[in-house]
């Protein structure tokens, strides 16, 4: 039997693309979801998809821009309450957010302990230390106690549903 992840991640996105509505509307930022592009072999009469297959790997969730400073940065779920698998994030996914990072964007991975009901901010500079210590060799995950002491939590503020702003302005 296959195990769908298609949805695993929707709360997560929906509260993500609330608070993008929020920050346009306030003025503070403009984040919009990055498309996967798709090569369409099949429409229907509605225009719906019925066949094809993703184009290519595309970069990261989202991206955007707030008081001038590029924004980027991918948003995961895990059900685990003990760890965050780094396989949960692609290599093209890591090399994008490092790529911006060296040019000078505020990078980020929002991870989602789903089941604790906890946001995290896992800001690029941390997240590349697990990084490179995975590939060496070493652990593949990073603790759940590693986000408690080192990472900030998310949580709605300021009329916005997940002020991620807020921590990483």
């Amino acid at each position: 039997m296959a195990i769908n992840y298609a949805n695993r991640g929707k709360h997560l996105e929906v509260l993500v693309d609330h608070s993008n509505v929020q920050y346009k509307r306030k003025g503070w930022a403009r984040i919009d979801k990055v498309p996967t592009p798709v090569k369409v072999r099949r429409q229907n009469k509605l225009g719906r998809i019925t066949d094809g297959w993703f184009e290519k790997k595309s970069t990261v969730d989202y991206a955007g821009i707030s008081h001038g400073r590029s924004i980027v940065f991918d948003a995961k779920s895990t059900k685990i309450d003990k760890r965050f698998d780094l396989k949960n994030l692609e290599e093209h996914q890591y090399q994008y957010l490092k790529d911006c990072h060296h040019q000078g964007a505020i990078s980020f991975v929002l991870v989602e302990f789903s089941r604790k009901k906890e946001i995290y901010i896992l800001p690029f500079e941390k997240l590349e230390i697990w990084w490179i210590s995975a590939q060496g060799g070493g652990r593949k995950s990073i603790p759940y106690e590693f986000f408690l002491t080192e990472c900030d939590l998310v949580s709605q503020g300021r009329g916005v549903p997940l002020d991620y702003l807020k921590v990483v302005m």
